[in-house]
C-alpha cells in the first residue's frame, strides 16, 4: 500500500522518505500533519513519514499531539541533515529584498542569517517551504524564500544565498503506522499524564532509574485545556529489546492517563553524502 508525507512536492518530508524507502511510485503528499495521520488512520496508506523534531527548532508539537490522540504506533526513525537556502524568481541582492515568505520551522532555523542581513524585511508565514515556493511565482514584489535545492528546481527558482541555516541542523523524522503487531527495537516511547501532587514525576521516572534504562528524551506539553494540565512524552533506550510491559504496568497507577507508542530501531547516523542516515530493517 501507499506512503504519506508532509506536502506539496520538494518538501524535505519528500527527500527524508526517498532516503528511508528509496524511490517510491505510491507516495502521497498531505497539506499538514494532522492529514498525514489521518491518512494512517483510515487506512488510506499503510505507512508515513512525519517530522518528529529539529536539532535548532525543538520538537514539532502538531505531530506529538497527533500521536496521542490517534491509534498510530512509531514503527523507526531517521535524520536528516537539513540545508536550507535562500531563492527568489530573480537574482536579487540582498538589499533589494522587500518580502521573505516562509514556513515557521525554516525561518527559526535560519534566524541567525535573518537577523544578520533581512531584519528590516517584512515576514510572511506559511504552512511548507514548498507552499512558500510556489507563492514567490505569484509575488510582484522582490521577494523571497526558504528551501532546498530540490524545491527551487521544481519551482523554477534561483539561490541567491545558499547553506543559510545554523550549523548542525538534523530534523529527526519518524516512521508510523496503525496499531497491528508489535515491532521490537532499541528504543521506545511513551505519553503520559500524572495527577497534579508533588513527587508524581518522581515516582514515574524512579521506575526506569531502577531497571537502570536511559531517558533519552522527555518533555512536557499543555493539553487541549487547562483542566487537563500538563502530558509528557518521553523515550526510553530499551536494550536488547527489554519488554516493556512490566514497566508500563508500574506506571498506570501513578498516570491519569498513559499511551505505549511503541519500540523500534533507533537511528544510527552515519556521515554520507552530506546526510544522516539509519541504517535499519525498514530501509529499502
Amino acid at each position: 500500500m501507499a506512503c504519506a508525507v508532509l506536502g506539496p512536492r520538494g518538501t524535505f518530508s519528500e527527500e527524508a522518505a526517498c532516503g528511508y524507502w528509496g524511490k517510491r511510485d505510491d507516495m502521497v503528499v498531505a497539506a499538514t500533519i494532522s492529514q498525514v495521520f489521518a491518512l494512517v488512520g483510515s487506512g488510506a496508506v499503510e505507512e508515513a513519514l512525519v517530522p518528529l523534531e529539529n536539532s535548532l527548532a525543538g520538537s514539532i508539537k502538531e505531530t506529538i499531539q497527533c500521536l496521542q490522540e490517534s491509534r498510530i504506533r512509531i514503527r523507526g526513525e531517521m535524520n536528516l541533515t537539513i540545508r536550507q537556502d535562500l531563492m527568489a524568481c530573480k537574482q536579487y541582492s540582498l538589499d533589494e529584498i522587500e518580502w521573505l515568505i516562509t514556513q515557521p520551522i525554516a525561518l527559526l532555523q535560519c534566524q541567525a542569517f535573518i537577523a544578520r542581513h533581512l531584519s528590516a524585511v517584512r515576514t510572511e508565514i506559511c504552512a511548507s517551504t514548498s507552499r512558500a515556493a510556489a507563492m514567490l511565482r505569484q509575488e510582484t514584489r522582490k521577494a523571497v524564500s526558504i528551501g532546498n535545492s530540490q524545491t527551487a528546481m521544481i519551482y523554477g527558482l534561483k539561490i541567491i544565498c545558499p547553506d543559510i541555516a545554523g550549523e548542525d541542523n538534523v530534523t529527526r523524522f519518524i516512521h508510523i503506522a496503525r496499531e497491528k503487531g508489535e515491532t521490537k527495537g532499541d528504543k521506545s516511547s511513551i505519553i503520559f499524564s500524572l495527577a497534579d501532587r508533588a513527587g508524581a514525576l518522581y515516582e514515574v521516572l524512579g521506575i526506569f532509574a531502577r531497571r537502570n534504562l536511559n531517558l533519552s528524551k522527555i518533555e512536557s506539553y499543555p493539553g487541549r485545556n487547562a483542566r487537563a494540565g500538563y502530558n509528557f512524552y518521553i523515550e526510553a533506550d530499551t536494550p536488547a529489546g527489554e519488554d516493556l510491559q512490566p514497566v508500563l504496568e508500574e506506571m498506570e497507577p501513578l498516570c491519569r492517563y498513559i499511551k505505549y507508542l511503541g519500540s523500534y530501531l533507533k537511528a544510527l547516523p552515519t556521515e554520507a553524502d552530506g546526510k544522516l542516515e539509519v541504517k535499519n530493517d525498514y530501509l529499502f
